[in-house]
């Protein structure tokens, strides 16, 4: 019976075995559950599973949690494993969802910040972590990680680490164990904040000292249709060939292809366990999966370098160890600055940020709002040039300025939750006739721009 059941599923591709997946009508993902040894494929509202001890395939029927949009196409996002559960994590923000009896939740308290596209995505000591991303015209430079206890996501400070890297999106990594190494990707043009440069710099961060080292500068990475991460390497499938890189030997090999991994144009999906690498891969006849050993996998060697080099680095260490003293005192100081804002307004373009909570404003209000922020008073002349209208009265251009101030006033108290005013107003001392507005500014973060003078 088993011979049976090996015939009908498994084709012999060669030297890897292949099974027929039919044409999977409303594909959106898979991911490889490297416990159980099975290979989940999603759909549109369902699920195939399929039992890599024994071939067997079995659909189960997957619903939304009431509140969840039949629109969105969850499935696609990023698959994360972590203590036997598929999570799927939404690209630019916080959001977690997962099965739970055959049914999809959300099960994250946090929100679309839309600040992290291009993250790095992992797992560290059963947590899902993120290392980067891009958002609103900058990268970020740092770890997050979701507490499952809260349902948010935190930053993850490296408190032993005396440098960083520069924040990067889109950018190549290896976890083994404690380490994680990131490489290529995008950085913002800081000349040029709409531009996204290559970077080339290789970086170590170690868990376990809590500290980021810094490896060297590594030549371009070259255009790939898939990464695949495998025994602490990562296996990178371009047109004409497979390069893997080996950060922690410094090595970068070139195979040729297999006549597997020669199917580059149909690759869905990839991924590697126990010596052997599995991909979902479609052609014109339908769509299969492929399990092929390493060794089969990958071709013949056709050069071997070194990954990246380190002279530059050198160089770096001897200014780093000079400003030591510097980078010392600036560190505490980013980390007390990071604590005093935390229960701060944050100053967006289009509203105020305080913990979780968003409100949104109108160009106008933002405007008065960070005219109070950049001076100790403002006349009120100055606001109403903001709000007035030419076609109105002038009593009638004050009160809307009058009603945009309460209406400012009653949206910030109701973001902090208090009764508190926040702008308020009072006659000029050298001329009663003015009167001027001020706003608590110690209710608001420091930020860079109008903000550094305004305390």
């Amino acid at each position: 019976m088993r011979l049976f059941i090996l015939f009908v599923f498994i084709g012999l591709f060669g030297f890897a075995q292949k099974i027929d997946m039919g044409y999977l009508q409303g594909y959106q993902n898979s991911s490889l559950d490297t416990l159980k040894m099975e290979f989940h494929v999603y759909l549109d509202d369902h699920m195939i599973t399929i039992d890599l001890s024994d071939f067997k395939k079995r659909s189960t029927p997957l619903t939304l949690e009431a509140g969840l949009s039949q629109d969105r196409k969850y499935f696609v996002y990023p698959v994360l494993w972590v203590k036997g559960k598929p999570h799927f994590l939404y690209s630019s923000g916080g959001m977690v969802y997962t099965i739970v009896n055959d049914t999809l939740k959300r099960i994250d308290r946090s929100f679309d910040h839309n600040m992290q596209y291009g993250t790095a995505l992992f797992e560290h000591d059963n947590t899902m972590f993120k290392y980067g991303g891009y958002g609103f015209w900058s990268d970020r430079d740092f770890f997050t990680y979701y507490d499952k206890q809260r349902g948010e996501w935190e930053v993850y400070h490296p408190l032993e680490s005396d440098i960083i890297p520069e924040g990067r999106s889109f950018s190549e990594f290896i976890k083994n164990k404690d380490l994680f190494h990131v490489f290529g990707g995008k950085r913002v043009n800081p000349e040029n904040r709409r531009e996204q440069l290559d970077t080339n710099e290789a970086w170590t961060f170690d868990f376990k000292t809590n500290k980021w080292h810094f490896l060297g500068k590594h030549d371009a990475i070259e255009p790939f249709l898939k990464n695949i991460p495998f025994k602490n390497k990562l296996a990178l499938v371009r047109k004409n060939a497979v390069t893997v890189i080996d950060v922690e030997s410094n090595t970068k090999t070139v195979h040729k292809h297999s006549p597997v991994s020669g199917l580059t144009n149909g690759i869905l999906y990839a991924a590697h366990a126990r010596d052997q690498f599995y991909l979902l891969i479609g052609d014109h006849n339908g769509i299969y999966l492929y399990i092929v050993k390493e060794e089969d996998f990958l071709g013949e060697v056709t050069k071997k370098t070194k990954f990246y080099k380190n002279r530059a680095y050198w160089l770096n260490w001897g200014v780093v160890y000079l400003l030591g003293m510097s980078l010392v005192i600036l560190s505490f100081w980013l980390i007390k600055k990071s604590f005093v804002n935390r229960n701060k307004i944050k100053l967006l373009e289009n509203g105020l940020r305080y913990h979780l909570k968003f409100t949104e404003f109108d160009m106008e209000s933002m405007a008065i709002i960070k005219l109070l922020l950049s001076k100790p008073h403002v006349a009120s002349n100055q606001i109403l040039k903001i709000v007035e209208k030419e076609q109105y009265s002038p009593a009638h251009n004050e009160r809307i300025k009058v009603q945009k101030i309460n209406d400012i006033n009653l949206k910030i108290a109701t973001l902090l939750g208090t009764k508190k005013t926040i702008i308020s107003n009072f006659k000029a001392k050298n001329d009663r006739r003015i009167r001027v507005y001020q706003i608590d500014k110690q209710l608001f973060a420091k930020q860079k721009g109008y903000h550094d003078t305004m305390i």
